[in-house]
């Protein structure tokens, strides 16, 4: 697959106040897109604060120490794509792609777009160094720790694959905030605790932005921002994000 196979990317590096209007603003972007036939999206964002963030079909109880959270001022909320929880925040620097189905290799098989995504941003870190690999589903590993984990959405014409690439986040952090490891887990974990299986990538947030842009963005293009669907942002929030029936839903 060559960069010619799809439409020149946009790219949107913003941070909207709050988990739950991030989470909202990727699911717009994609909803937009699905509908308007849009260009590609790449989208990269990071909050100044912790939170916790679900997988669709995650069971609250079971992946959220829910009780600490809240006494700490963690915010919990639910994503619309797949996947564990994970821990963002200070130090975690997340990123969205947005393509058209039919531009991905292997488009019917989950994992296998997932890794295409992932192994792209990988080969780009590489240059900087660091020998990260994609293992399990959809992670990029080092040394074979996960350093970054990834979910999936599909609407008609449209696919998302977003992830959280770690830098600077303090394992002992994760395991404060999220439940045992889950008993669903990649071959590679080998069932080890949160902080003995996740590390943080060796690199400065600058060079991660770079990997990232040239994942997907060629040398000396210049791409537009993609319009922020704020009606369609404001809906989600209070349809979806902010609704303690769909945080709590399991």
């Amino acid at each position: 697959m060559t960069d010619a196979d799809f439409p020149p990317f946009r790219a949107l590096d913003r941070t909207l106040p709050g988990v739950f209007a991030n989470l909202a603003l990727d699911e717009a972007l994609l909803i937009d897109a699905d509908q308007t036939e849009a260009p590609p999206v790449l989208r990269t964002w990071e909050l100044p604060e912790l939170a916790v963030v679900m997988g669709a079909s995650c069971r609250t109880a079971e992946a959220v120490q829910v009780d600490r959270c809240r006494a700490e001022g963690v915010a919990i909320a639910r994503r619309s794509s797949g996947g564990g929880a994970v821990l963002i925040g200070p130090g975690a620097l997340n990123l969205t792609v947005i393509l058209p189905i039919d531009s991905a290799p292997g488009r019917l098989a989950v994992d296998e777009v997932q890794r295409w995504v992932l192994g792209r941003i990988a080969e780009q870190l590489r240059a900087y160094g660091p020998e990260v690999e994609v293992l399990g589903s959809g992670d990029l590993a080092l040394g074979g720790r996960k350093c970054s984990g990834s979910a999936q959405r599909r609407l008609k014409r449209r696919f998302l694959v977003h992830a959280s690439i770690l830098y600077d986040l303090p394992a002992d952090r994760i395991a404060r905030y999220l439940g045992a490891p889950p008993k669903r887990q990649p071959a590679y974990r080998s069932g080890r605790a949160h902080e003995a299986f996740v590390t943080n990538l060796p690199l400065p947030r600058e060079a991660i932005l770079q990997a990232i842009r040239d994942a997907w963005i060629g040398p000396g293009d210049l791409p537009e921002a993609p319009a922020v669907p704020e009606a369609l942002i404001a809906e989600l929030m209070t349809a979806k994000y902010t609704d303690p029936a769909w945080i709590q839903r399991f």
